[in-house]
């Protein structure tokens, strides 16, 4: 990945050698800009020589904060459309996390124009993955209409950039997720599907939901890109104290669609689940990836309670639908006023045609536990074991086994972001297991 470094008009950039110190730059930059050359390299460097006259294919401006870059906006952009794209979801964040992101961009474009940031241009011949192009193609319109600006998530595990394309006031035209490698590529199509038939079933049927639509699955080489329409710029947060509304909706898109009532041993997502977990006790992660002993201990014994739970709930019927995997406060939003009020939902990665519909419930419940109250993993799990026994019956067939199902849903999921570096997972799903583990079933 070559990235050049700005310097004045008329200069002749030198070959840099040491990478960029922030690595989470390093990793988004990767990803996105793959080298033709180098396809391997996994941190960006300043290097190339530009010649007097030569042209950059794109330029960006890098927004650091406490010494991290957080953003890459599109150089090309004015200052009030710098503004536009920074402010983009930044309402939907929680408030600690919005107030943050304010900052940073206050203090971005309260500079004197373009000497504001670093500024960083990309050669043509990095650009192996083609993410302006394939934008334009899909908006059908010209590349030099469109505009390409990045979050630099720092996370654990594969690099998962996401990009806002817009046009040149800084108004969103499309909204892309980015990655490399065959687990991450798989995780794309698989939400580009569950995100197909939700914005197909939400249109189709007046539910009261708007789902982004996929518009565009893009591969090239080791990575890809799955871009959806983006969010309305009026979006505004559920509460997340009552999650009331939001399951009302969530009925009515579940009961838009087909429907099933299988027994347990009989269910496609526990197939689901299963295949998963035995691929991790084998030794094997997403896509047939190696993993360690840790990983590998970690999936025999979801292994384990799933047999249980079939032994003991095999003839249970549980009722089967749309499921969108992430039923979460920050997963969705309110739009327009009125009759013409919607619910919006998305970030559908972990959708799937055919789930027991309670687990998005629960998912609610753990996900605020976790996420809002800080609640560590083991401690919510008991939280949600306990609400489930004492709430009494609920719709769409919650229950003290689908809260137990749910669980090791979680630590198979968990197990599985282990096995693609994220250390901390490890900690959840051994958490999550042990409370299952003490569990009465």
């Amino acid at each position: 990945m070559a990235l050049v470094m700005h310097v004045a008009p008329g200069e002749v950039e030198g070959r840099g050698h040491a990478p960029d110190p922030d690595p989470a730059w390093a990793r988004t930059a990767a990803v996105v800009w793959p080298s033709v050359d180098e396809p391997g390299r996994t941190a960006a460097r300043p290097a190339a020589r530009r010649r007097r006259g030569d042209v950059p294919r794109e330029r960006y401006r890098l927004v650091r904060f406490e010494g991290r870059v957080r953003f890459a906006v599109d150089a090309g952009l004015g200052r009030r459309a710098r503004r536009a794209v920074l402010r983009y979801g930044n309402d939907l964040r929680a408030p600690s996390r919005r107030w943050a992101r304010r900052l940073v961009g206050s203090w971005f474009l309260l500079g004197a124009g373009d000497r504001v940031g670093d500024l960083v241009a990309v050669p043509g011949d990095d650009d192996a993955l083609g993410l302006r192009t394939a934008a334009a193609a899909a908006l059908g319109c010209d590349e030099g209409t469109v505009h390409l600006s990045f979050a630099v998530i720092d996370r654990e595990g594969s690099a998962r950039p996401t990009v806002l394309v817009s046009d040149g006031r800084g108004r969103p035209r499309l909204f892309l997720k980015v990655g490399a490698g065959a687990a991450r590529l798989a995780a794309l199509e698989r939400e580009h599907d569950a995100t197909d038939v939700a914005a197909a079933r939400s249109h189709r049927e007046d539910v009261g939901i708007l789902v982004p639509r996929p518009v565009l699955l893009h591969r090239a080489g080791q990575g890809g890109a799955l871009g959806l329409t983006p969010l309305p710029d009026d979006v505004t947060p559920v509460d997340a104290e009552d999650p009331t509304p939001t399951w009302r909706v969530l009925d009515r898109l579940v009961a838009a669609g087909p429907t099933s009532a299988p027994r347990l041993e009989d269910s496609p997502w526990l197939r689901r689940l299963l295949a998963d977990a035995r691929g991790l006790r084998d030794g094997r992660g997403p896509l047939g990836v190696p993993v360690g002993p840790v990983v590998a201990h970690l999936g025999r014994r979801a292994v384990e309670m799933a047999a249980e739970y079939h032994r003991h709930h095999g003839d249970a019927f549980l009722l089967h639908g749309l499921r969108h995997g992430d039923w979460s406060p920050w997963n969705l939003g309110w739009t327009g006023t009125g009759a013409q009020r919607r619910l919006v939902a998305w970030d559908w990665e972990f959708g799937e045609a055919e789930a027991p519909v309670a687990l998005d419930r629960h998912n609610w419940q753990f996900a605020r536990a976790t996420s809002v109250d800080r609640v560590a993993a083991g401690p919510a799990a008991r939280a949600l074991l306990e609400r489930s026994t004492t709430d009494g019956p609920a719709a769409l067939g919650t229950s003290p086994l689908t809260a137990r199902l749910f669980l090791l849903d979680m630590a198979v999921r968990r197990a599985l972001l282990a096995a693609a570096g994220e250390r901390r997972a490890v900690e959840a799903a051994s958490a999550l297991l042990d409370v299952l583990a003490a569990d009465v079933v």
